[in-house]
Protein backbone atom coordinates (compact mmCIF):
# COMPACT_ATOMS: atom_id res chain seq x y z
CA UNK A 1 0.00 0.00 0.00
CA UNK A 2 1.23 3.55 0.60
CA UNK A 3 1.52 6.03 3.44
CA UNK A 4 0.61 9.68 3.86
CA UNK A 5 2.74 12.47 5.31
CA UNK A 6 0.76 14.41 7.91
CA UNK A 7 3.56 16.97 8.24
CA UNK A 8 3.33 17.85 4.56
CA UNK A 9 1.56 21.01 3.39
CA UNK A 10 -0.10 18.95 0.67
CA UNK A 11 -3.70 18.12 1.51
CA UNK A 12 -4.42 14.53 2.51
CA UNK A 13 -6.88 14.07 -0.34
CA UNK A 14 -4.26 15.23 -2.86
CA UNK A 15 -1.66 12.86 -1.39
CA UNK A 16 -4.05 9.92 -1.71
CA UNK A 17 -5.02 10.81 -5.26
CA UNK A 18 -1.38 11.23 -6.36
CA UNK A 19 -0.37 7.94 -4.73
CA UNK A 20 -3.11 6.04 -6.54
CA UNK A 21 -2.17 7.59 -9.89
CA UNK A 22 1.49 6.73 -9.31
CA UNK A 23 0.64 3.08 -8.67
CA UNK A 24 -1.52 2.92 -11.78
CA UNK A 25 1.15 4.53 -13.97
CA UNK A 26 3.82 2.19 -12.61
CA UNK A 27 1.50 -0.82 -13.22
CA UNK A 28 1.50 -1.77 -9.54
CA UNK A 29 -2.29 -1.55 -9.82
CA UNK A 30 -3.51 -2.86 -13.16
CA UNK A 31 -6.38 -1.65 -15.30
CA UNK A 32 -9.68 -3.31 -14.47
CA UNK A 33 -8.71 -4.19 -10.90
CA UNK A 34 -10.78 -3.19 -7.89
CA UNK A 35 -9.51 -0.50 -5.51
CA UNK A 36 -9.71 -0.91 -1.73
CA UNK A 37 -13.10 0.13 -0.35
CA UNK A 38 -13.42 3.64 1.05
CA UNK A 39 -13.81 2.24 4.56
CA UNK A 40 -10.82 -0.11 4.25
CA UNK A 41 -8.45 2.51 2.86
CA UNK A 42 -9.51 5.19 5.34
CA UNK A 43 -8.92 2.77 8.22
CA UNK A 44 -5.50 1.78 6.91
CA UNK A 45 -4.38 5.39 6.35
CA UNK A 46 -6.01 6.74 9.51
CA UNK A 47 -8.11 9.36 7.72
CA UNK A 48 -11.84 9.99 7.45
CA UNK A 49 -14.09 8.19 4.96
CA UNK A 50 -14.87 11.62 3.51
CA UNK A 51 -11.20 12.23 2.63
CA UNK A 52 -10.81 8.91 0.79
CA UNK A 53 -14.19 9.32 -0.90
CA UNK A 54 -13.19 12.78 -2.14
CA UNK A 55 -9.95 11.41 -3.61
CA UNK A 56 -11.81 8.61 -5.35
CA UNK A 57 -14.41 11.00 -6.77
CA UNK A 58 -11.68 13.26 -8.15
CA UNK A 59 -10.30 10.24 -9.98
CA UNK A 60 -13.78 9.36 -11.23
CA UNK A 61 -14.16 12.88 -12.62
CA UNK A 62 -10.76 12.52 -14.34
CA UNK A 63 -11.88 9.20 -15.89
CA UNK A 64 -9.02 7.35 -14.18
CA UNK A 65 -11.30 5.10 -12.14
CA UNK A 66 -15.02 4.34 -12.22
CA UNK A 67 -17.64 3.72 -9.57
CA UNK A 68 -19.76 0.61 -9.97
CA UNK A 69 -22.83 0.81 -7.71
CA UNK A 70 -22.79 -2.02 -5.21
CA UNK A 71 -19.37 -3.24 -6.35
CA UNK A 72 -16.87 -0.47 -5.53
CA UNK A 73 -14.26 1.49 -7.49
CA UNK A 74 -12.33 0.04 -10.45
CA UNK A 75 -9.36 1.27 -12.50
CA UNK A 76 -10.36 2.26 -16.02
CA UNK A 77 -8.51 1.42 -19.20
CA UNK A 78 -6.72 4.36 -20.84
CA UNK A 79 -8.90 6.11 -23.42
CA UNK A 80 -6.62 7.45 -26.18
CA UNK A 81 -9.54 9.13 -27.90
CA UNK A 82 -9.66 11.80 -25.22
CA UNK A 83 -12.52 13.25 -23.26
CA UNK A 84 -16.01 13.79 -24.61
CA UNK A 85 -17.48 17.14 -25.61
CA UNK A 86 -18.88 18.61 -22.39
CA UNK A 87 -21.90 20.21 -24.02
CA UNK A 88 -23.11 16.95 -25.53
CA UNK A 89 -22.77 14.47 -22.71
CA UNK A 90 -22.18 14.72 -18.97
CA UNK A 91 -20.78 11.53 -17.43
CA UNK A 92 -22.56 10.50 -14.22
CA UNK A 93 -20.49 10.66 -11.06
CA UNK A 94 -21.15 9.12 -7.68
CA UNK A 95 -19.70 12.29 -6.15
CA UNK A 96 -23.16 13.77 -6.58
CA UNK A 97 -24.83 10.74 -5.06
CA UNK A 98 -22.51 11.07 -2.08
CA UNK A 99 -23.50 14.70 -1.64
CA UNK A 100 -27.22 13.88 -1.60
CA UNK A 101 -26.66 10.89 0.66
CA UNK A 102 -25.03 13.13 3.25
CA UNK A 103 -27.55 15.93 2.74
CA UNK A 104 -30.46 13.60 3.47
CA UNK A 105 -29.00 12.14 6.65
CA UNK A 106 -29.24 14.75 9.44
CA UNK A 107 -27.50 12.43 11.89
CA UNK A 108 -24.18 13.02 10.11
CA UNK A 109 -24.03 16.77 10.81
CA UNK A 110 -24.79 19.26 13.56
CA UNK A 111 -24.99 22.25 11.20
CA UNK A 112 -26.46 21.54 7.71
CA UNK A 113 -25.27 24.89 6.33
CA UNK A 114 -25.72 23.79 2.70
CA UNK A 115 -28.82 21.63 2.96
CA UNK A 116 -31.98 22.23 0.96
CA UNK A 117 -34.34 22.08 3.93
CA UNK A 118 -35.63 24.49 6.52
CA UNK A 119 -34.90 23.92 10.23
CA UNK A 120 -37.42 21.56 11.88
CA UNK A 121 -38.31 24.30 14.39
CA UNK A 122 -39.59 26.45 11.52
CA UNK A 123 -42.05 23.74 10.47
CA UNK A 124 -43.31 22.56 13.83
CA UNK A 125 -46.72 24.21 13.37
CA UNK A 126 -46.93 23.83 9.59
CA UNK A 127 -49.57 21.10 9.84
CA UNK A 128 -52.28 22.32 12.26
CA UNK A 129 -53.23 20.03 15.12
CA UNK A 130 -56.81 20.17 13.89
CA UNK A 131 -55.68 18.50 10.66
CA UNK A 132 -54.10 15.49 12.34
CA UNK A 133 -57.15 15.19 14.60
CA UNK A 134 -59.51 15.12 11.63
CA UNK A 135 -57.25 12.63 9.89
CA UNK A 136 -57.29 10.22 12.82
CA UNK A 137 -61.06 10.43 13.03
CA UNK A 138 -61.47 9.90 9.31
CA UNK A 139 -60.12 6.36 9.27
CA UNK A 140 -61.44 5.68 5.79
CA UNK A 141 -58.88 8.03 4.23
CA UNK A 142 -56.12 5.97 5.82
CA UNK A 143 -57.41 2.59 4.69
CA UNK A 144 -57.95 3.05 0.93
CA UNK A 145 -55.39 3.55 -1.84
CA UNK A 146 -55.02 6.93 -3.50
CA UNK A 147 -56.21 7.19 -7.12
CA UNK A 148 -53.41 6.93 -9.68
CA UNK A 149 -53.53 10.64 -10.55
CA UNK A 150 -54.01 11.63 -6.91
CA UNK A 151 -57.20 12.28 -4.98
CA UNK A 152 -59.73 14.57 -6.61
CA UNK A 153 -59.90 16.68 -3.44
CA UNK A 154 -56.15 17.34 -3.46
CA UNK A 155 -55.97 18.02 -7.20
CA UNK A 156 -58.83 20.49 -6.89
CA UNK A 157 -57.23 22.44 -4.06
CA UNK A 158 -53.87 22.48 -5.92
CA UNK A 159 -55.61 23.86 -9.02
CA UNK A 160 -57.15 26.54 -6.83
CA UNK A 161 -53.76 27.49 -5.38
CA UNK A 162 -52.31 27.65 -8.91
CA UNK A 163 -54.96 30.13 -9.95
CA UNK A 164 -53.79 32.36 -7.09
CA UNK A 165 -50.45 32.70 -8.93
CA UNK A 166 -52.17 33.15 -12.30
CA UNK A 167 -51.66 29.62 -13.62
CA UNK A 168 -54.97 28.50 -15.07
CA UNK A 169 -54.96 24.73 -14.66
CA UNK A 170 -57.97 22.51 -14.13
CA UNK A 171 -57.79 19.69 -11.60
CA UNK A 172 -57.71 17.26 -14.55
CA UNK A 173 -54.32 18.72 -15.55
CA UNK A 174 -52.77 18.02 -12.13
CA UNK A 175 -50.93 14.75 -11.42
CA UNK A 176 -49.87 14.15 -7.82
CA UNK A 177 -46.38 12.68 -7.39
CA UNK A 178 -44.02 11.50 -4.66
CA UNK A 179 -42.12 14.77 -4.58
CA UNK A 180 -40.95 17.16 -7.31
CA UNK A 181 -38.07 14.88 -8.31
CA UNK A 182 -40.55 12.12 -9.06
CA UNK A 183 -42.62 14.59 -11.09
CA UNK A 184 -39.64 15.37 -13.31
CA UNK A 185 -38.86 11.66 -13.65
CA UNK A 186 -42.34 11.07 -15.07
CA UNK A 187 -41.95 13.97 -17.51
CA UNK A 188 -38.54 12.72 -18.59
CA UNK A 189 -39.87 9.24 -19.32
CA UNK A 190 -42.79 10.64 -21.32
CA UNK A 191 -40.91 13.30 -23.28
CA UNK A 192 -37.48 11.84 -24.03
CA UNK A 193 -36.54 8.99 -26.34
CA UNK A 194 -33.13 7.34 -26.83
CA UNK A 195 -30.72 9.83 -28.33
CA UNK A 196 -32.83 12.92 -27.51
CA UNK A 197 -31.29 16.02 -25.94
CA UNK A 198 -32.30 17.73 -22.71
CA UNK A 199 -31.20 21.33 -22.11
CA UNK A 200 -30.48 22.51 -18.55
CA UNK A 201 -28.92 25.59 -16.95
CA UNK A 202 -25.36 25.63 -15.59
CA UNK A 203 -25.01 26.03 -12.65
CA UNK A 204 -28.11 24.24 -11.46
CA UNK A 205 -29.27 21.84 -8.77
CA UNK A 206 -31.25 20.15 -11.54
CA UNK A 207 -27.97 19.43 -13.31
CA UNK A 208 -26.73 17.73 -10.15
CA UNK A 209 -29.83 15.51 -10.13
CA UNK A 210 -29.39 14.58 -13.78
CA UNK A 211 -25.85 13.41 -13.13
CA UNK A 212 -27.25 10.75 -10.79
CA UNK A 213 -29.07 8.93 -13.61
CA UNK A 214 -26.80 5.99 -14.33
CA UNK A 215 -28.83 4.32 -17.07
CA UNK A 216 -30.00 7.31 -19.07
CA UNK A 217 -30.26 6.98 -22.83
CA UNK A 218 -30.67 10.69 -23.52
CA UNK A 219 -28.02 13.43 -23.74
CA UNK A 220 -27.59 16.51 -21.58
CA UNK A 221 -26.54 19.90 -22.94
CA UNK A 222 -26.12 23.06 -20.89
CA UNK A 223 -26.66 26.81 -21.16
CA UNK A 224 -25.03 29.35 -18.81
CA UNK A 225 -27.29 30.74 -16.09
CA UNK A 226 -26.94 34.52 -15.76
CA UNK A 227 -28.28 36.95 -13.13
CA UNK A 228 -31.74 37.18 -14.69
CA UNK A 229 -32.10 33.75 -16.28
CA UNK A 230 -30.40 31.71 -18.98
CA UNK A 231 -28.08 33.27 -21.55
CA UNK A 232 -30.63 33.53 -24.36
CA UNK A 233 -28.12 33.88 -27.21
CA UNK A 234 -26.19 30.84 -26.03
CA UNK A 235 -29.47 29.01 -25.50
CA UNK A 236 -30.65 29.61 -29.05
CA UNK A 237 -27.29 28.45 -30.41
CA UNK A 238 -27.56 25.20 -28.46
CA UNK A 239 -31.18 24.73 -29.53
CA UNK A 240 -30.30 25.23 -33.20
CA UNK A 241 -27.37 22.83 -32.95
CA UNK A 242 -28.97 20.00 -30.96
CA UNK A 243 -32.75 20.48 -31.19
CA UNK A 244 -33.53 19.45 -27.58
CA UNK A 245 -36.94 18.10 -26.71
CA UNK A 246 -37.04 19.66 -23.23
CA UNK A 247 -35.58 22.69 -21.44
CA UNK A 248 -35.38 22.37 -17.64
CA UNK A 249 -35.35 25.59 -15.62
CA UNK A 250 -36.19 27.32 -12.33
CA UNK A 251 -37.87 30.72 -12.66
CA UNK A 252 -38.01 31.78 -9.00
CA UNK A 253 -35.27 31.29 -6.39
CA UNK A 254 -32.99 29.46 -8.75
CA UNK A 255 -30.99 26.78 -6.96
CA UNK A 256 -28.11 27.43 -6.25
CA UNK A 257 -27.75 31.05 -7.46
CA UNK A 258 -30.91 32.42 -5.82
CA UNK A 259 -31.74 34.54 -8.86
CA UNK A 260 -35.12 35.05 -10.56
CA UNK A 261 -35.78 34.88 -14.29
CA UNK A 262 -36.91 38.24 -15.63
CA UNK A 263 -40.27 38.47 -17.45
CA UNK A 264 -38.44 39.63 -20.59
CA UNK A 265 -36.33 36.46 -20.64
CA UNK A 266 -39.39 34.40 -19.82
CA UNK A 267 -41.09 35.62 -22.99
CA UNK A 268 -37.96 34.88 -25.03
CA UNK A 269 -37.69 31.35 -23.63
CA UNK A 270 -41.27 30.62 -24.63
CA UNK A 271 -40.71 32.20 -28.04
CA UNK A 272 -37.76 29.86 -28.63
CA UNK A 273 -39.87 26.89 -27.48
CA UNK A 274 -42.53 27.76 -30.03
CA UNK A 275 -40.05 28.46 -32.81
CA UNK A 276 -37.94 25.32 -32.34
CA UNK A 277 -40.66 22.98 -31.06
CA UNK A 278 -39.52 22.00 -27.58
CA UNK A 279 -41.21 21.94 -24.17
CA UNK A 280 -40.24 23.71 -20.95
CA UNK A 281 -40.23 22.10 -17.50
CA UNK A 282 -40.53 24.81 -14.85
CA UNK A 283 -39.42 23.64 -11.40
CA UNK A 284 -40.96 25.96 -8.80
CA UNK A 285 -40.22 24.06 -5.61
CA UNK A 286 -39.00 27.18 -3.74
CA UNK A 287 -41.15 29.84 -5.42
CA UNK A 288 -43.51 30.27 -2.46
CA UNK A 289 -40.57 31.53 -0.36
CA UNK A 290 -39.72 34.33 -2.79
CA UNK A 291 -40.35 37.94 -1.75
CA UNK A 292 -40.54 38.86 -5.45
CA UNK A 293 -43.44 37.00 -6.99
CA UNK A 294 -42.16 37.17 -10.58
CA UNK A 295 -44.54 35.81 -13.19
CA UNK A 296 -44.10 32.10 -13.91
CA UNK A 297 -43.52 30.70 -17.39
CA UNK A 298 -46.57 28.47 -16.94
CA UNK A 299 -48.66 31.60 -16.43
CA UNK A 300 -47.31 33.29 -19.56
CA UNK A 301 -47.69 30.13 -21.61
CA UNK A 302 -51.01 28.86 -20.29
CA UNK A 303 -49.58 25.33 -19.91
CA UNK A 304 -49.30 25.01 -23.66
CA UNK A 305 -45.62 24.07 -23.92
CA UNK A 306 -44.88 24.27 -20.19
CA UNK A 307 -44.92 21.61 -17.48
CA UNK A 308 -45.13 23.23 -14.05
CA UNK A 309 -43.95 21.19 -11.08
CA UNK A 310 -43.75 21.89 -7.37
CA UNK A 311 -44.26 20.20 -3.99
CA UNK A 312 -44.83 20.58 -0.27
CA UNK A 313 -41.91 18.87 1.51
CA UNK A 314 -39.91 22.12 1.68
CA UNK A 315 -42.61 24.22 3.34
CA UNK A 316 -44.63 21.64 5.31
CA UNK A 317 -42.36 18.74 6.24
CA UNK A 318 -39.63 16.66 4.56
CA UNK A 319 -41.55 13.64 5.86
CA UNK A 320 -44.40 14.47 3.47
CA UNK A 321 -43.08 13.23 0.14
CA UNK A 322 -45.70 14.84 -2.04
CA UNK A 323 -45.36 16.93 -5.17
CA UNK A 324 -47.28 17.49 -8.36
CA UNK A 325 -47.04 18.44 -12.02
CA UNK A 326 -49.52 20.63 -13.90
CA UNK A 327 -49.25 19.55 -17.52
CA UNK A 328 -50.59 20.33 -20.98
CA UNK A 329 -53.81 18.28 -21.39
CA UNK A 330 -52.35 16.06 -24.12
CA UNK A 331 -49.72 14.62 -21.75
CA UNK A 332 -51.73 14.00 -18.58
CA UNK A 333 -52.82 10.46 -19.37
CA UNK A 334 -49.29 9.40 -20.29
CA UNK A 335 -47.92 10.89 -17.06
CA UNK A 336 -50.47 8.94 -15.02
CA UNK A 337 -49.53 5.75 -16.89
CA UNK A 338 -45.86 6.34 -16.10
CA UNK A 339 -46.71 6.86 -12.45
CA UNK A 340 -48.58 3.54 -12.35
CA UNK A 341 -45.62 1.80 -14.00
CA UNK A 342 -43.27 3.24 -11.38
CA UNK A 343 -45.18 2.85 -8.10
CA UNK A 344 -48.86 2.24 -8.90
CA UNK A 345 -50.17 5.05 -6.67
CA UNK A 346 -49.19 7.50 -3.96
CA UNK A 347 -49.92 7.66 -0.25
CA UNK A 348 -53.51 8.42 0.69
CA UNK A 349 -52.25 9.37 4.15
CA UNK A 350 -49.89 12.05 2.81
CA UNK A 351 -52.49 13.27 0.33
CA UNK A 352 -55.12 13.64 3.03
CA UNK A 353 -52.76 15.53 5.36
CA UNK A 354 -51.76 17.97 2.61
CA UNK A 355 -55.36 18.43 1.42
CA UNK A 356 -56.59 19.36 4.90
CA UNK A 357 -53.58 21.60 5.47
CA UNK A 358 -54.03 23.51 2.22
CA UNK A 359 -57.71 23.99 2.99
CA UNK A 360 -56.97 25.35 6.46
CA UNK A 361 -56.74 29.07 7.04
CA UNK A 362 -53.36 28.52 8.66
CA UNK A 363 -51.50 27.54 5.45
CA UNK A 364 -51.12 30.98 3.86
CA UNK A 365 -50.20 32.50 7.22
CA UNK A 366 -47.52 29.82 7.59
CA UNK A 367 -46.07 30.67 4.16
CA UNK A 368 -46.03 34.37 4.98
CA UNK A 369 -44.16 33.70 8.22
CA UNK A 370 -41.61 31.46 6.45
CA UNK A 371 -41.04 34.09 3.77
CA UNK A 372 -40.35 36.80 6.34
CA UNK A 373 -37.95 34.59 8.29
CA UNK A 374 -36.07 33.69 5.12
CA UNK A 375 -35.74 37.38 4.16
CA UNK A 376 -34.40 38.29 7.60
CA UNK A 377 -31.88 35.43 7.68
CA UNK A 378 -30.81 36.23 4.12
CA UNK A 379 -29.91 39.80 5.06
CA UNK A 380 -28.06 38.70 8.21
CA UNK A 381 -26.02 36.07 6.39
CA UNK A 382 -24.95 38.36 3.53
CA UNK A 383 -23.85 41.00 6.02
CA UNK A 384 -21.51 38.94 8.17
CA UNK A 385 -20.13 36.85 5.31
CA UNK A 386 -19.53 39.97 3.24
CA UNK A 387 -17.43 41.46 6.03
CA UNK A 388 -15.16 38.41 5.77
CA UNK A 389 -14.60 38.94 2.06
CA UNK A 390 -17.24 36.53 0.67
CA UNK A 391 -18.82 37.88 -2.52
CA UNK A 392 -22.40 37.68 -3.79
CA UNK A 393 -24.26 38.50 -6.97
CA UNK A 394 -26.07 41.77 -6.30
CA UNK A 395 -29.04 40.62 -8.36
CA UNK A 396 -29.61 37.56 -6.13
CA UNK A 397 -30.93 39.09 -2.92
CA UNK A 398 -33.92 36.84 -2.46
CA UNK A 399 -34.74 33.34 -1.33
CA UNK A 400 -33.35 30.46 0.62
CA UNK A 401 -29.89 30.18 -0.92
CA UNK A 402 -26.72 32.23 -1.03
CA UNK A 403 -24.40 31.54 -3.94
CA UNK A 404 -21.27 32.56 -2.07
CA UNK A 405 -17.98 33.20 -3.83
CA UNK A 406 -15.04 32.74 -1.47
CA UNK A 407 -11.77 34.64 -2.00
CA UNK A 408 -9.29 33.00 -4.36
CA UNK A 409 -6.79 32.35 -1.59
CA UNK A 410 -9.27 30.12 0.27
CA UNK A 411 -8.75 26.41 -0.44
CA UNK A 412 -12.34 25.22 -0.85
CA UNK A 413 -11.52 21.52 -0.62
CA UNK A 414 -9.62 22.04 2.62
CA UNK A 415 -12.47 24.16 3.96
CA UNK A 416 -15.00 21.43 3.20
CA UNK A 417 -12.79 18.76 4.74
CA UNK A 418 -12.37 20.78 7.93
CA UNK A 419 -16.11 21.47 8.05
CA UNK A 420 -16.85 17.78 7.69
CA UNK A 421 -14.53 16.97 10.57
CA UNK A 422 -16.43 19.56 12.62
CA UNK A 423 -19.81 18.03 11.66
CA UNK A 424 -20.72 20.99 9.43
CA UNK A 425 -22.22 20.25 6.03
CA UNK A 426 -21.25 22.58 3.17
CA UNK A 427 -21.59 22.00 -0.57
CA UNK A 428 -18.96 23.11 -3.12
CA UNK A 429 -20.18 25.03 -6.14
CA UNK A 430 -18.48 22.52 -8.45
CA UNK A 431 -21.25 20.03 -7.66
CA UNK A 432 -23.78 22.18 -9.48
CA UNK A 433 -21.80 22.79 -12.64
CA UNK A 434 -20.20 21.01 -15.56
CA UNK A 435 -17.37 23.54 -15.70
CA UNK A 436 -14.69 24.84 -13.32
CA UNK A 437 -16.20 28.33 -13.29
CA UNK A 438 -17.72 27.83 -9.82
CA UNK A 439 -14.92 26.03 -8.00
CA UNK A 440 -14.62 28.93 -5.52
CA UNK A 441 -18.36 28.95 -4.77
CA UNK A 442 -20.32 27.35 -1.94
CA UNK A 443 -24.10 27.03 -1.78
CA UNK A 444 -25.41 28.15 1.59
CA UNK A 445 -28.87 27.85 3.11
CA UNK A 446 -29.69 31.11 4.91
CA UNK A 447 -31.90 29.34 7.44
CA UNK A 448 -28.86 27.41 8.73
CA UNK A 449 -25.74 29.44 7.97
CA UNK A 450 -26.41 32.02 10.71
CA UNK A 451 -25.92 29.26 13.27
CA UNK A 452 -23.23 30.50 15.74
CA UNK A 453 -21.22 27.31 15.20
CA UNK A 454 -21.00 27.92 11.47
CA UNK A 455 -20.24 31.61 11.93
CA UNK A 456 -17.44 30.76 14.33
CA UNK A 457 -16.05 28.13 11.95
CA UNK A 458 -16.01 30.45 8.92
CA UNK A 459 -14.72 33.45 10.87
CA UNK A 460 -11.83 31.38 12.26
CA UNK A 461 -10.79 30.15 8.79
CA UNK A 462 -11.35 33.29 6.76
CA UNK A 463 -10.16 35.57 9.51
CA UNK A 464 -6.90 33.63 9.81
CA UNK A 465 -6.40 33.57 6.06
CA UNK A 466 -7.16 37.29 5.84
CA UNK A 467 -4.61 38.04 8.53
CA UNK A 468 -1.92 35.95 6.81
CA UNK A 469 -2.51 37.47 3.37
CA UNK A 470 -2.66 40.94 4.87
CA UNK A 471 0.71 40.43 6.56
CA UNK A 472 2.21 39.10 3.33
CA UNK A 473 0.97 42.19 1.46
CA UNK A 474 2.50 44.47 4.07
CA UNK A 475 5.87 42.85 3.51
Amino acid sequence: MFEIDRSSKTLLVDQIRSAIIARIESFQWVQGSRLPSVRALSKQLGVSNFTVSSAYEDLVAQHIIESRPGAGYYILAVNPAGVQDLDTLIPPSSLHAGFLYRALDPSQYDVPASSGYLPPAWLVDAVPASVTGRLIRNTLSCSVPAPAAGSQALRSVIASKLRDIHINASSSQVVVTVGATHAFSLIRNVMLRPGDYLLVEDPSYLLLQLKLIKDRDFNIITVPRLDDGPDIEAMEAMVVKYRPKVFLTQTLIHNPTGGNTSPAKGFRILSLAEKYDFHVVEDDIFGSLSAKQTVRLASLDGLNRTFYLSGFSKVLSPALRLGYVAAPPAFVERLVEQKMYNLLCGSSLDETIVTYTLESGRYQHHLDELRQRVIQEHVRAREWLGKLGVGFDEHSVDGLFLWARFPDHVNIRSLIEQAHDGRIFIAPGSLFSNTHAYDQYIRLNVSHCNDPRFRQFIAARLGAVKAVTGAATAM
